[in-house]
């Protein structure tokens, strides 16, 4: 394989790789003493080129002057956060104090972040896309001093606010950048900058909401870098490295790869439009080498027919938050390419995590290529950062082969939830945090996943394990693009439910062999058989989140009577067993 002149970006668009530290920086880096309240200005302290590109937005941040800047310098990015601390500073936020920022999800919300760290304030990064029912609970939740938003989301939101602002302890205050004007005043002083301890909390993410509304997760000064901290001393990235982030900016995983990306100096692209169009056009137009995003992107990516030509600078996808399906993995690393011996080959490589906003970092990983097995579910083995083991609910260890609850410890877990602490402590044994997930363990140390546990189907033959379940039927129904598994009720018995989006052209094949198909692989994994496979005609008919991932409370409410629901159903966009 040899590579086009067409995979290098425009010198327009060129990020500079002269940003990128060395090895041996990044180790002595990664040994300083520094957090998520003062990240970026350790970075510019230390940057080896802290006045050239290092960052690219793709819809374009209003800097201190009121004009759109897509390209970003260190010193820029930097200067933009003081501008912005300056101006909250002058509307009386200080340390402690929460500001709501909620806004469309770009790289503004990651410079809202900073500055308001480090005044010692406590940024809140609520999703662009959250309903306003969600984002007024929040609101009321974390108590502001004001609220950042934009004039959209502001209309949503403005009838609810009326109350909250009324309240004595409600938003003295609510922004727009258009209200906020020029950021050309007072110059922020040294004596403004906060000075952090390791427990202090620098920013409060969100939860997905898929079991009703998000939690909000405290992360702290030295617990949001670890994860950060840790990859600058084990992952050097080779020279000519580009990242790609198709992460929501409000997100924990695009807030935890900000932190890193700035602090190893590592050009880094930030992208608000996730579908595939969008993505294949970044990715044309800027050339990474790294492409982030959660499992949703991917499986959307895999599904849109992809054009080789505009992924043949990929050589690695990155995946964290729900492990992604083999069916679509196997789709994206046959784009791009690896190197072998200095030279491109085809074919690109694909590492899963599992993370999410309460373990701050991917504890456990796994790489595919494709010369690698199939293994449904199959999680990887613990990074070293982290301690992670398989509990039986008394808090006893299970044994190797025998499904329980993944219980972790490590420096990046969250300390907890803001204004919650009794979910918090039910979240924890003995020594552990539990992630919600049902997984087992080989006795080679290969961690496998089977269900969260609020999605478990305890049938009359035995428990159903729905993302399992969903990988099986992936791989087995080749005209299936995506699908979603869940607990149904037929009379007072509780079955599995699968919801399928086919490939468009598959329609041909009658849902009642696919039933059969399905059928027949779930019992071949030891799985209960589907009562009803149920045919999804619109992307809406398997709801998502703000993030993206499925709501499976919402198809358990849909599935509650599945004779009530079937009877007002046109019978030819389902099957029963």
């Amino acid at each position: 394989m040899r590579l086009s002149p067409d995979t290098q970006p425009s010198p327009e668009t060129r990020l500079s790789p002269r940003t990128l530290r060395s090895a041996a920086a990044r180790s002595a880096l990664a040994q300083q003493d520094f957090g998520g309240g003062n990240a970026w200005r350790t970075a510019l302290r230390t940057s080896p080129a802290p006045d050239l590109p290092a960052l690219v937005a793709d819809r374009p941040v209003v800097n201190a002057r009121g004009e759109e800047q897509s390209h970003f310098s260190l010193t820029e990015l930097v200067a933009l956060a003081d501008a912005w601390s300056a101006w909250y500073r002058d509307r009386g936020v200080g340390p402690r104090d929460r500001v709501v920022v909620h806004v469309e999800d770009t790289f503004e919300d990651q410079v809202h972040l900073t500055a308001l760290a480090q005044l010692g304030a406590i940024p809140v990064l609520l999703n662009g896309l959250m309903i306003p029912e969600y984002v007024l609970a929040l609101v009321e939740r974390c108590r502001p001093v004001g609220i950042y938003t934009d004039e959209t989301r502001l209309a949503r939101l403005e009838a609810g606010l009326k109350a909250l602002t009324a309240l004595d302890d409600g938003p003295r205050w609510i922004h727009t950048r258009r209200t906020a004007g020029r950021l050309d005043g007072e110059p922020l002083p040294e004596s403004a900058l906060f000075r952090h301890g390791a427990d202090d909390p620098v920013v409060l993410c969100h939860t997905s909401g898929t079991t009703g509304v998000p939690k909000l997760v405290v992360w702290t000064h030295r617990q949001s870098v670890a994860g950060a901290r840790f990859r600058l001393g084990t992952h050097p990235e080779p020279a000519d490295s580009v990242m790609l982030s198709a992460i929501a900016a409000s997100h924990s995983g695009a807030i935890a790869f900000t932190f890193y990306a700035v602090l190893a100096g590592l050009p880094f692209v930030s992208l608000s439009d996730r579908s595939p169009e969008g993505l294949a056009r970044a990715v044309r137009t800027h050339r990474p080498t790294i492409v982030q995003a959660f499992h949703p992107v991917h499986s959307a990516l895999a599904n849109s027919r992809p054009d080789p030509e505009d992924f043949a600078s990929v050589r690695e996808w990155m995946n964290t938050g729900d492990s992604a399906h083999d069916a679509h993995i196997r789709t994206l690393i046959g784009l791009g390419h690896h190197l072998e011996d200095g030279r491109p080959v085809p074919g690109s490589a694909f590492r899963d995590g599992l993370g999410a906003s309460e373990l701050g970092w991917a504890a456990l990983g796994r790489t595919i290529t494709a010369e690698s097995p199939a293994r449904p579910r199959h999680l990887g083995r613990p990074i070293p950062l982290a301690d992670v083991t398989v509990l039986r609910e008394d808090g006893t260890p299970a044994e190797d082969g025998e499904v329980g609850l993944l219980a972790l410890r490590s420096p990046s877990l969250s300390p907890g939830y803001w204004n919650d602490c009794d979910t918090y402590y039910r979240g924890r044994l003995g020594d552990f945090r539990l992630s919600g997930d049902l997984v087992h363990r080989t006795a080679d140390g290969d961690f496998f996943h089977v269900d969260r546990l609020v999605d478990r189907i305890r049938t009359d033959s035995g428990d159903g394990y729905s993302v399992l379940m969903e990988e099986i039927l992936l791989l087995a129904l080749p005209e299936a693009a995506d699908c979603a598994v869940v607990a149904g009720r037929d009379g007072d018995a509780m079955v599995p439910v699968a919801v399928v989006r086919l490939h468009e052209g598959s329609g041909s094949t009658a849902l009642a062999t696919l039933l059969e198909r399905a059928n027949a692989a779930l019992a071949e994994k030891d799985q209960p058989p589907l009562a009803l496979l149920d045919l999804a005609a619109e992307d809406a008919d398997i709801p998502t989140g703000p993030t993206g991932k499925v709501l499976k409370r919402q198809l358990r409410e849909r599935y509650a009577d599945l004779r009530g629901y079937l009877a007002a159903r046109d019978a030819a966009e389902f099957a029963t067993r």
